[in-house]
């Protein structure tokens, strides 16, 4: 994909995710948004019903974040010189694309059925929504740490472009 292509993906990607908070703006405020009074703490106040409140936007908030990883994953792409952009590193960015929007997935799920039945399991001492964000959320961006880690010469800076540089550095010193 060439850099003019991949900046319009981007592009496309940030319209999208305007439109969908726009379409959040849009909707009515569910009651209660703000939460309730707290009955002993005047100054404090408690959550009230969170389905109410979360599953009107929960689809438009899915997407936005679905988005929000393409776009991470295109911008990474758009850091990488397009003669280096080998079908190898596409199959290596898609497969950190979708373990992130996996994760995301899941703990959306898991969250949206918590919400919606009221029950849930606990998984290391968690229960299973949050336990997709505490354990497998941050886990799953490990996938573009370890191809920037171990793609790192083929990607962005290769020894030839180090031989490059030095060469640049003396040429520079040179009166």
């Amino acid at each position: 994909m060439n850099q003019s292509r991949l900046c319009l993906v981007i592009l496309v990607f940030g319209l999208l995710q305007c439109l969908l908070l726009g379409l959040i703006a849009l909707m009515p405020a569910a009651e209660n948004v703000g939460g309730l009074i707290h009955p002993l703490f005047n100054s404090m106040r408690v959550g009230g019903d969170g389905a109410a409140r979360f599953l009107p936007v929960a689809d438009l908030a899915y997407w936005f974040q679905i988005l929000m990883l393409g776009q991470v994953c295109c911008m990474i792409a758009l850091g990488v010189r397009p003669d280096r952009r080998s079908s190898r590193f596409w199959v290596q960015l898609g497969a950190s694309f979708g373990l992130l929007a996996a994760a995301w997935t899941i703990m959306y799920q898991a969250y949206e059925a918590f919400l919606i039945s009221g029950q849930t399991q606990m998984v290391a001492g968690w229960p299973y929504p949050t336990a997709w964000q505490v354990y497998a959320i941050w886990l799953s961006g490990f996938g573009l740490v370890a191809l920037y880690v171990f793609g790192f010469k083929a990607y962005v800076w290769s020894d030839d472009d180090e031989i490059q540089f030095r060469e640049l550095l003396e040429q520079s010193k040179a009166p």
